[in-house]
């Protein structure tokens, strides 16, 4: 109650009028300006907020800084929503969640094809001996036209 009537003090008024904004700003739920929240909406933005929610939390009565820490953390909330970048991080899929998706719709069993080909003998089962000197031959054609045309 001391901490109250402290505040009621005609020397702590312009805190006063500043924690009735304050509430004000919470509790009415007022929109963020298009402009003001790009200005808000990233790091800088959040950073100036949070640097003067702080700084008001240590220079005012605690209850004028408990205030203007929740009216920040509104102002960087209801920016984001108003730019919409709080849809963007809480409505796209991660990309966890995107691997763990094709995962599931990669997972098929081995069908009959596969499993022919595996039981089958590879076509070559050993490599060429060393040292061997042999070079293919080619069979007759039978009309056909030479792969190298010797007219061009």
């Amino acid at each position: 109650m001391k901490s109250v009537k402290n505040l009621l003090k005609p020397n702590k008024r312009n805190e006063l009028y500043l924690l009735v904004v304050l509430i004000i700003y919470i509790l009415a739920n007022v929109p963020t300006p298009k402009p003001l929240a790009k200005l808000i909406d990233n790091i800088y933005g959040n950073a100036a907020v949070s640097v003067i929610a702080i700084t008001l939390f240590v220079n005012t009565h605690p209850v004028v800084g408990v205030s203007s820490l929740i009216a920040a953390y509104e102002l960087i909330k209801r920016s984001s929503i108003k730019t919409g970048s709080h849809a963007i991080r809480n409505q796209l899929p991660s990309e966890h969640k995107k691997i763990n998706d094709f995962n599931k719709y990669n997972d098929f069993p081995i069908t009959l094809e596969e499993e022919i080909v595996n039981k089958m003998a590879p076509l070559v089962k050993h490599s060429p001996a060393v040292g061997s000197n042999y070079k293919p031959v080619l069979s007759n054609s039978y009309d056909g036209v030479s792969i190298i045309n010797k007219d061009i």
